[in-house]
């Protein structure tokens, strides 16, 4: 994996991220976003707006700015897919 930490709000669309740390809100956990988990930044919103995600390749979810700006993602190489 990529050593790379960057912020999920920073990322670039339609790339594939694993989480390294989320800020501790219970919500974020319920939604399965925790550290190891996969994620795939579908749309960032303009003007501030919220980012969509793809959690795990089974659903969807907005997260806001401010959250997102505290999520710590490394992104997915192709290698390890494999």
């Amino acid at each position: 994996m990529n050593s790379q930490t960057i912020n999920l709000y920073g990322a670039k669309k339609k790339g594939t991220f694993y989480v390294k740390s989320v800020p501790d809100v219970g919500l974020l956990k319920s939604l399965g976003l925790r550290a190891g988990s996969e994620v795939k930044l579908q749309h960032r919103y303009a003007f501030g707006g919220p980012v969509l995600l793809s959690v795990g390749g089974e659903y969807q979810i907005a997260i806001g700015k401010d959250i997102a700006k505290q999520i710590a993602v490394g992104e997915v190489d192709d290698d390890d897919r494999l």
